[in-house]
């Protein structure tokens, strides 16, 4: 067996090592359905995922290794909290590029039947509901693969579940513009405050979609329902409190907000 080196850690606790076969992570009731949408993409001819190797004699899944830099803060970041920001990847470019890989994903994961009985990390139900589709389910800069200044694939796929793709959109747009208030960026790598407007028009229209209501809608549901993720973690009530106050003052934020970032759309 050759050697294995762990990689960086988030949140999920999966253990992730890389040896000369690829990425080992540990599994869960969760895996065979999460293979079995890999293996979807890797059928549709989807570059932007991990494919699966198998399971090793400990039990880990094995996925092969995507080569690039992934913008995660590990193990010490806490919600609120930016990510790394490097100047290439607050281009307009980088920023075009990720909102048109995310649309291939939900395109390619529309035609994807879930077996039966699947089973989901972070989702109770089994069954896809009215409008749903698969998707990734913790889409941010800390879950891309970059290589030359843009995305090339995105990785951690273990709480993929049924949701409606506008609200994977809206989560996207969150951690990719990125949204948040003086105080957001004044903690993060920009120099100066993005022109968030302009930022956002050009995630939406990259995604395929330009209705301001559309788009108040996906930004609204993705950031109220961000609160449902919490009860899938062992966290004390004071941390869960400080999670509801997070998202409620992004909410206001957004309130405030919401307005003037509409503007540059149709």
């Amino acid at each position: 067996m050759s050697p294995e080196h762990r990689l960086p850690e988030g949140l999920g606790g999966s253990e992730p090592s890389r040896s000369e076969r690829g990425v080992h992570r540990t599994t869960g009731p969760w895996t065979a359905t999460v293979h079995a949408f890999l293996r979807h993409l890797e059928a549709v001819g989807f570059p932007g995922a991990p494919r699966v190797l198998g399971i090793d004699d400990a039990g880990r899944e094995v996925l092969t290794f995507i080569e690039g830099e992934v913008l995660a803060a590990g193990s010490d970041w806490r919600p609120g909290q930016p990510t790394p920001w490097p100047e290439w990847a607050q281009s307009d470019e980088c920023l075009a590029a990720t909102a048109r890989l995310l649309r291939s994903l939900h395109d390619v994961s529309a035609s994807f039947v879930a077996p039966n009985g699947a089973t989901w990390r972070r989702h109770d139900c089994p069954m896809l509901g009215r409008d749903e589709i698969v998707c990734h389910g913790d889409i941010g800069p800390h879950n891309t693969v970059y290589r030359g200044g843009v995305p090339v694939a995105f990785i951690d796929w273990d709480t993929i579940r049924p949701d409606h793709p506008l609200i994977e959109f809206g989560r996207a747009a969150w951690k990719f513009v990125p949204l948040g208030n003086d105080a957001y960026f004044e903690a993060s790598d920009f120099v100066v405050r993005p022109d968030l407007t302009h930022r956002l028009a050009l995630f939406a229209r990259e995604y395929g979609v330009c209705g301001r209501a559309e788009v108040a809608w996906a930004l609204h549901q993705a950031k109220q329902r961000s609160v449902e993720a919490s009860k899938y973690f062992p966290i004390s009530p004071a941390k869960g409190a400080a999670t509801l106050r997070l998202v409620a003052d992004e909410l206001e934020w957004l309130q405030e907000a919401l307005a003037p970032l509409l503007t540059a759309l149709d």
